[in-house]
Parts: C-alpha cells; sequence; structure tokens
C-alpha cells in the first residue's frame, strides 16, 4: 500500500494504456514529449499527491473533459427540444444495443408491454421525423440513427441499464 507509481512512457498516442495504469490506482503519468519527469513530479508523488500528469497528457484530459460536457450539455438540451422523457430515452437506448421489444419490456421499471412500445416507437417517429422521411419506411435501425444524429443518444452513454 505504501508503493507509489509514476508511470513515465512514450507511448504518446496509447490512451487505452493511460486508463488502463488510471485504473490500476497509479499515482500519475508523464509522457515522453514536452517536459519530462521532473524532480518535482516524483517529490509530489513521494508526499501523497495523486494524478500527477504533465502538459502533454493534461491538454489530453482537458481536451477530453471539455468534449464530454458539452456533448452531455447538447444531449440534455435535445431531450428537452424534443420532449423525450426518461422512459423514451431509454425505449431508444435499448434500441441500439440491439434488445428487441419484448426484452425491453421485461426490464425492471419499463412499465409498457410490447404493443404500448410501438405505440412509443410511432410517437418518437412522428417526434424525430416531422416531415416523413421521404416516402421512405422508419424502422428501428433508422429511428435510432436520427437519435445519435440529434445527439438524443451518444456512445458514451450507451449502456444497459441493469436488469
Amino acid at each position: 500500500p505504501d508503493v507509489k507509481v509514476l508511470i513515465f512512457t512514450g507511448e504518446i498516442l496509447n490512451e487505452h494504456l493511460w486508463v488502463d495504469a488510471l485504473d490500476a490506482k497509479c499515482d500519475g503519468i508523464i509522457l515522453k514529449t514536452g517536459e519530462l519527469l521532473t524532480r518535482d513530479d516524483v517529490a509530489s508523488v513521494m508526499n501523497g499527491k495523486r494524478l500527477v500528469f504533465n502538459q502533454p497528457i493534461l491538454a489530453k484530459i482537458v481536451e477530453s473533459f471539455i468534449r464530454s460536457v458539452k456533448n452531455e450539455i447538447q444531449n440534455r438540451e435535445a431531450l428537452i427540444r424534443y420532449e423525450i422523457d426518461e422512459y423514451d430515452e431509454r425505449f431508444l437506448r435499448h434500441l441500439a444495443l440491439g434488445y428487441t421489444k419484448e426484452q425491453i419490456s421485461n426490464l425492471r421499471g419499463m412499465p409498457f408491454g410490447v404493443k404500448s412500445l410501438e405505440k412509443r416507437q410511432n410517437e418518437l417517429i412522428q417526434k424525430l421525423f416531422p416531415n416523413g422521411n421521404g416516402g421512405v419506411g422508419i424502422n428501428a435501425t433508422r429511428l435510432v440513427v436520427k437519435a445519435f444524429e440529434l445527439q438524443i443518444l451518444s456512445l458514451e452513454n450507451l449502456s444497459a441499464d441493469e436488469d
């Protein structure tokens, strides 16, 4: 428990490695670009500071944070703009994950049968395709794609509810 771990790596583009290292509870990551490992970095970690980063990785973290917050804001605005309630969002999210309407109706906390979900799907089609789709039918896949395009759904938040 007293071991301090500060990663010093040349893996500049390997963000998966960074996440793995942070998940493993390393105390920081220093990339071998720009400013290198300094005595202050080592001293900070030895004195108990966590999340020690140099400028190149810090810039990427801030960039990712900004992008994440902007996506969250756009998602909230889209839910309001298209009058999408919690059940609509859950329904669309599970359709995107490949669930059938029958599987969705069996989720805990989803108080709709298959027929009600079909009605809900038709209502969502009316909301998201107010001018139709140029005479082309709109199936569940096209509806989900449209929900992603309108930022009602986002890949960052695409996970199933616990059954």
